[in-house]
């Protein structure tokens, strides 16, 4: 539980104008890798998913783990935007626009 900063990829809908601010997570569990499926590769039409990565403690030392998903329509995050102050609110509004 606690605010971490996040890296989010270039193209990121989500995370536009939004640069070096922290985020609130509260769960103890989260998705430590991201790998495509076998298939995916063999599709020329299949467009991967934009993946935000944060860690848990230190760059170093502490665990890196998946902080958002961008797929398409379809977006979602392993922190709490609603309880993440101005840099959530910022989130919010581009989350409801880039529909």
């Amino acid at each position: 539980m606690g605010w971490s900063t996040v890296d989010a990829p270039m193209g990121s809908r989500l995370f536009d104008g939004i640069d070096a601010e922290r985020f609130y997570f509260v769960h103890s569990y989260a998705a430590q890798t991201f790998t495509k499926g076998h298939d995916d590769a063999a599709n020329p039409l299949f467009t991967p998913p934009l993946v935000t990565w944060a860690h848990h403690g230190t760059p170093e030392r502490g665990a890196r783990f998946v902080a958002a998903v961008e797929d398409g329509p379809l977006s979602a995050t392993q922190f709490h935007p609603e309880k993440s102050g101005d840099a959530g609110a910022a989130l919010l509004e581009n989350w409801t626009t880039s529909l």
